[in-house]
């Protein structure tokens, strides 16, 4: 008798809790409404001209949503993004550009083998003219301090300070010499070396926080970490077995362990493209540099 009473009190159980479920509820769904909706720009780029596209303050953050295409802001303006192709014939991609002003610009990006319209004005300012005369539109940001370039420039000559951190490709060398750190700021010793006989002339060098198995950029985000001051950043061509030395001032950070940051660099007109890896523990180990740029306190 005792197996018939559990298996009605079970059923009793299991009646219960359906009824109850059933009472329960369905969960609601909001409609997505027109005022909701962004839209976005069409923007066409191509692998032999950069587009360049003009906002009305600094732009605080890029987010690319394949690695097939590049982009990075204009040295010097703050308001200017540089886009180009990194491949051929590129499946639809999107882009998307935040501001200072709280102003999101959201991009569907397609291939043109010749884009026809390589400057694009959001800025609100009055047109160019016939002649496509140059209109002060670069929102620069103050000039960096003495102390700053000399520290860089100091930086820059002097020996290697941190363990093998280079990546060779095509006979081009990118290499991380030493990392210090001074007044909150972080300053990255980089050398590009030129091994061939053909000069190599540089489109972009950009750093980004990524997630460490991402490495290879698929759709993700990542975070870039703009410069304030690069110290021989005029310099953007190394004639064949030269070498160029340029050190980056960046505002200092750090990284989770699951992250790692990569320097890129890019040939114009070219596929000699690097990515160099730093970790956080690199990042860990810069060293300090005194009030004096000449002096460095030993650790």
């Amino acid at each position: 008798m005792k197996k018939p009473l559990l298996s009605l009190a079970l059923l009793a159980f299991l009646g219960s809790s359906t009824l109850g479920l059933g009472q329960q509820k369905p969960l609601a769904y909001l409609a997505i409404e027109s005022h909701h909706l962004i839209a976005s720009y069409h923007l066409g780029v191509g692998f032999q001209k950069t587009t360049h596209l003009i906002f009305p303050t600094a732009v605080t953050y890029v987010d690319l949503g394949s690695g097939s295409i590049i982009a990075d802001k204009a040295q010097g303006a703050e308001n200017i993004v540089k886009v180009k192709a990194n491949a051929a014939g590129f499946a639809q991609t999107n882009m998307t550009v935040l501001t200072t002003d709280g102003k999101l610009y959201s991009f569907l990006v397609d291939y043109e083998k010749d884009p026809k319209v390589i400057n694009l004005n959001f800025a609100g300012a009055a047109g160019n003219g016939a002649g496509g005369a140059a209109v002060g539109l670069a929102s620069r940001e103050a000039a960096p301090r003495h102390s700053v370039e000399a520290t860089a420039a100091e930086v820059s000559g002097k020996k290697r300070t941190l363990r093998r951190r280079v990546i060779a490709k095509d006979a081009i060398v990118l290499g991380l010499h030493g990392l210090y750190t001074a007044d909150d700021l972080f300053y990255f010793q980089l050398v590009m070396r030129n091994k061939s006989n053909i000069g190599y002339d540089i489109d972009f060098l950009k750093f980004t926080v990524r997630d460490k198995k991402l490495v290879k950029r698929t759709a993700i985000q990542e975070s870039e970490v703009t410069p304030r001051y690069v110290y021989n950043g005029q310099l953007s061509a190394i004639p064949g077995t030269r070498q160029l030395d340029r050190v980056y001032v960046v505002p200092k950070f750090t990284i989770p362990d699951d992250k790692i940051l990569v320097v890129e660099l890019f040939e114009k007109g070219g596929g000699r493209h690097l990515a160099l890896k730093i970790t956080n523990q690199d990042i860990l180990r810069a060293r300090v540099l005194s009030a004096s740029p000449a002096t460095v306190a030993t650790r």
